[in-house]
């Protein structure tokens, strides 16, 4: 496992490079590609992406951040040396460059890795940045534990004498194994110079390991008890509340866990008995570790969330200690199953959801020949770049890929007017609820009124127009979809307004459907309830549309609706 975490924040160095709106132009094109692979775990094509900016006469507003982002997706690939030389000719050309340490941190990674602890540190000790401290010695402390050579210990202590977390492993290898009198004097030194106590390894002063190692009480006892105990991380905010204001930024948090508090009475009803622990968390991974050294949660039968990636890395390090399953409930990144065997996303990816549009498709017969538009965040492009990569690799085409800004009169001169070959599909990957019906429009002054598209839901609004104004052809992606018109659903207002005096939002049904069904399965598994998630698709009596873990660990129940009989439905034309 390696130790690294980078302190550059994608969307900040997006937002902040000149011209950002105005994608695809060279070599800026290039570069959102290549962030937008390496975002979505593809390192390979991220590289190329990047490589091609970081020749010699390569744009010096995105040559360096293309130089470290192609040196970090090296190392995400184990390319520790192909690293390492990106990483020092940015050094080397570019001298100036604010973000150094990075590189020297990056570089260090690289060497413990490559199992060269002596360059590792000669590198770390460039490192200026007195915020990137802590994780210096972690990342220390992280690699030495693991190091049985007494000899280069030895030579690191010479080398580096005022550094403790050399000094401490020394110690700890000296006293674990048979040692001549001259190394027990040298840890006896040691030990007087930083007193460091026996176990040096759990010294107070010493960096904390990046997980905690608490564990529960055997199966036997946790499945026995009569109840199970459900942790919610969710940024609550507590100490920000106001209660004069009906919503606030946050208002999610407390629908989702309003939702919760009815699916456990349900379950209670079914003789499932669940204590609900709230937990403020939100992305501060201090108020991690205090929580995991908490005694109730250490007595967790279920955690749900927390929302920011790294403390969900921190909370599932534990869980997968404790054998404790862990539901995010609102991410669509993949890449956060490689955390543990239990972990499970409520939503399907984003590369889940392309792949379903490529099989509506191919469904519909031909060759798939594409135009794909998108908004103007970065998740609309991730999306639109999936779904490119998706469909060519499906044997499909692409005639055009744009972004789109404005009404119709502006997408109009925006879109090809495609004189030549037509698609014979069109998607829009699109927030912006004006640009569903202006999409549209256009596309029926191309002739092209009569092929699918598929568009996020968000791209229109239907409270001022009626889907059954573009006929049958619309397919709209949407994973939160809440059918109005189903029994069950009218009884959960009802119940959720009696409860709250007010109607619930699309979290409040997430929270209900999510809690329902996890906790039927620990009620009815108990240990092997990874087993029972995974047997079946399960669509019973839940208000959304179900769960199906058979594919992966990231539900794969059909986002795409289509419309019929004057309502959407989920499309299960794959199925």
């Amino acid at each position: 496992m390696r130790y690294f975490k980078s302190y550059l924040i994608v969307l900040t160095l997006v937002l902040s490079i000149p011209g950002y709106g105005q994608l695809f132009d060279q070599p800026e094109r290039k570069f959102q590609e290549g962030l937008s692979f390496y975002k979505l775990g593809r390192y390979d094509m991220a590289i190329q992406k990047f490589g091609d900016i970081t020749s010699n006469n390569a744009n010096d507003t995105y040559a360096p951040l293309a130089h470290y982002y192609y040196a970090l997706s090296a190392n995400k690939i184990k390319k520790y040396n192909d690293s390492n030389l990106m990483l020092r000719q940015l050094l080397s050309r570019y001298a100036t460059w604010p973000q150094r340490d990075e590189a020297y941190y990056l570089i260090a990674n690289n060497y413990f890795e490559l199992k060269d602890p002596r360059r590792a540190f000669d590198f770390l000790r460039r490192i200026g940045d007195a915020r990137i401290g802590k994780d210096v010695q972690g990342m220390k402390q992280h690699y030495l534990q693991d190091v049985q050579d007494v000899n280069l210990l030895k030579t690191l202590n010479t080398e580096y004498p005022n550094d403790r977390v050399v000094a401490t492993n020394l110690v700890n290898l000296i006293q674990s194994k048979p040692s001549n009198k001259a190394d027990l004097e040298l840890s006896d030194r040691l030990t007087n110079q930083y007193n460091i106590g026996h176990n040096a390894g759990t010294s107070a002063s010493q960096p904390a390991k990046k997980s905690p190692q608490k564990t529960t009480p055997a199966y036997e006892k946790r499945w026995t008890k009569g109840y199970y105990n459900v942790a919610v991380l969710f940024p609550y905010r507590l100490y920000d509340f106001d209660l004069k204001q009906r919503t606030t930024s946050n208002q999610f948090a407390f629908d989702y866990f309003e939702g919760m508090l009815l699916a456990r009475q349900q379950l209670k009803s079914e003789g499932v008995q669940i204590n609900l622990q709230a937990y403020d968390l939100s992305n501060e991974e201090d108020k991690v570790m205090e929580m995991v050294n908490n005694s109730y949660f250490q007595q967790s039968d279920l955690i749900f969330g927390p929302l920011y990636a790294r403390p969900f890395e921190l909370v599932v390090d534990f869980a997968n200690v404790n054998n404790i399953t862990v539901v995010n409930p609102l991410a669509t990144d993949s890449r956060l199953l490689e955390n543990g065997k239990l972990v499970y996303l409520a939503h399907p990816s984003i590369q889940r959801q392309t792949q379903e549009i490529v099989s509506l498709i191919k469904s519909r017969g031909g060759n798939p020949v594409a135009a794909i538009y998108y908004g103007g965040n970065t998740k609309d492009s991730v999306m639109a770049l999936t779904y490119r990569e998706e469909l060519l690799k499906a044997g499909g085409k692409v005639l055009e890929m744009k972004a789109i800004r404005g009404g119709a009169d502006d997408m109009n001169s925006q879109i090809s007017g495609f004189t030549g070959q037509k698609p014979n599909h069109v998607v829009l990957f699109s927030t912006d609820s004006k640009s569903g019906p202006a999409l549209m429009n256009v596309l029926a002054g191309r002739d092209l009124q009569s092929i699918p598209v598929v568009a996020i839901a968000n791209s229109f609004n239907f409270n001022q127009r009626r889907p059954s104004g573009y006929g049958g052809n619309l397919y709209l992606l949407d994973h939160d979809y809440v059918d109005l018109n189903k029994e069950s659903i009218k009884k959960f207002q009802v119940d959720y307004f009696e409860k709250t005096n007010t109607l619930p939002s699309v979290y409040s049904y997430q929270g209900y459907d999510q809690l329902l069904f996890f906790g039927r399965m620990i009620g009815k598994h108990s240990e092997r309830v990874k087993d029972g998630i995974e047997l079946r698709r399960y669509n019973d009596d839940y208000l959304l549309y179900g769960f199906d873990y058979t594919k992966s660990r990231e539900n794969s129940v059909s986002s795409l609706l289509t419309y019929r009989d004057a309502r959407w439905i989920p499309w299960e034309g794959d199925r």
